[in-house]
């Protein structure tokens, strides 16, 4: 490609988008995409061959077990794509990891609503239901990644954002429902499936949380978010994000309002300890997040460094490190995986891969910012790797021998029996090929072409 066709300064754009806003991002952030990719990948990957094997799963689970296998997988790409797009690359080829991100970013969003639309109860009640509405979020992928290849990257009509208030929504409803259901009514089931929710609910808006004091306090982190620095987005998808945004943190404190209430009458929750650190960051967040601003708070003269080295340890992690834990969770606690003498040495290998990588990338961070002698730090390492691994062995096997289940004693008006073979839901994983494959050729195209570039001089970069 030509650069020097270009009327504007390639170097200087690059410098407005790669770094937004002229804040440099650390190589440790660039080294936890890796490192998040690789998780999400072994997750996916391994997962979605015990899915393959456990035949026992009712229609709903078993196409949100395949969906969410898929998911992370493509997740792990985006994940080392976007690693790409923040390492020092020469020339524009940024362009090409940029779309391909993007482009494993809609199938994410897609498939975190087509799982809500399934599971933990299904919304989609019949045939016709089920294959319009798997049929709508798929058209939704595909219908943005051909507003990119025609130019039109992160417009409004692309509905950014609304896979928050769908999953906010529908899980929340779901969570409602089934955690302050009356009391006579009430059983393990109950308590598992509005547990479930908010799982999901918390895999999906958690890193949204640790916003929620700016979204109470009408601050300026918060109302005035700019992920591109006005490079690509415009006022009006910004607005509508940022919508997004307060829809789940809404969602969130209503949660985390019911369990503390819950856990007040003696209805305690293990939800209540997954959401509330979200919350307790979020109040540290607002002080980190606040800096320089007229809320007057300031920590440090260098407001750049402490706000990225706090994105890196919450956001970062979230995205790359709690998201494949939580999901990992849900695969073994609910019985998605069908856990024999056959598999469970795979189920094994997957725990084990995901501990000790996990373990791994959180002792750099800590390293990052504190200085340890290296023969310390391989020792450390040993110890915590030692440690993650025997706990592994003891909750491996509670979560396995005491599986969560949802339908004992549960109406089963909310369980509707459609008769769906394994053989069709298969042809997920086809679709899901598919749709990389023509992802990789609309991203060439991009890069090839220049688009983002023309789109960053169009719209004022």
């Amino acid at each position: 490609m030509i650069l020097e066709a270009h009327p504007y300064d390639t170097a200087t754009i690059w410098q407005k988008l790669h770094f937004n806003s002229q804040c440099n991002l650390i190589v440790d952030e660039q080294n936890l995409l890796f490192i998040g990719a690789i998780l999400s990948i072994a997750l996916g990957g391994l997962s979605l061959r015990l899915v393959r094997q456990n035949s026992k799963l009712p229609w709903n689970e078993a196409i949100a077990a395949h969906i969410l296998c898929l998911m992370f997988i493509t997740k792990g790409i985006q994940n080392a794509a976007f690693g790409y797009v923040n390492s020092n690359t020469e020339g524009d080829v940024w362009q090409f990891w940029f779309q391909l991100a993007f482009a494993m970013d809609y199938i994410f969003e897609s498939s975190i609503m087509a799982i809500a639309l399934l599971y933990p109860v299904p919304i989609l009640r019949n045939i016709k239901q089920v294959k319009t509405g798997l049929g709508l979020v798929a058209f939704l992928a595909l219908f943005r990644l051909t507003l990119d290849a025609m130019g039109f990257n992160l417009t409004p009509v692309a509905l950014p954002g609304f896979f928050y208030f769908a999953t906010a929504v529908i899980w929340g409803s779901v969570y409602i429902k089934f955690r302050l259901i009356p009391k006579e009514k009430q059983n393990q089931s109950t308590q598992n499936i509005s547990l479930l929710s908010g799982l999901f609910t918390t895999l999906v808006l958690g890193h949204i949380w640790m916003w929620w004091p700016g979204f109470i306090l009408q601050s300026e982190y918060f109302y005035f978010l700019d992920p591109f620095g006005q490079t690509l987005t415009t006022t009006t998808w910004d607005y509508i994000w940022v919508a997004g945004y307060a829809i789940g943190i809404a969602a969130g404190l209503t949660i985390i309002t019911v369990e503390i209430y819950q856990a007040i009458r003696g209805n305690m929750n293990v939800l209540l300890y997954v959401v509330s650190p979200y919350f307790v960051l979020g109040i540290i967040g607002f002080l980190v997040y606040s800096q320089g601003s007229d809320a007057g708070f300031s920590v440090k003269a260098n407001t750049g460094e402490n706000v990225q080295l706090w994105s890196t340890f919450t956001t970062g992690l979230h995205f790359t490190i709690v998201r494949p834990l939580i999901a990992m969770y849900i695969l073994l606690k609910f019985n998605l995986l069908d856990i024999n003498e056959k598999t469970k040495p795979m189920a094994k290998t997957m725990v084990i891969v995901l501990i000790v990588v996990a373990t791994s990338a959180i002792l750099e961070l800590v390293q990052s910012i504190i200085p340890i002698n290296q023969m310390i730090s391989a020792a450390l390492l040993g110890i915590l790797i030692a440690l993650g691994l025997g706990w592994e062995e003891k909750s491996f096997q509670t979560l396995v021998s005491n599986p969560a289940h949802l339908r004992k004693n549960i109406d089963s008006k909310w369980f509707p029996k459609l008769d769906i073979s394994r053989r069709h839901i298969s042809r997920i994983e086809i679709v899901c090929l598919l749709y990389c494959l023509i992802s990789l050729l609309v991203s060439f195209f991009v890069w090839e072409l220049d688009i983002i570039l023309g789109l960053i001089a169009e719209r004022g970069g």
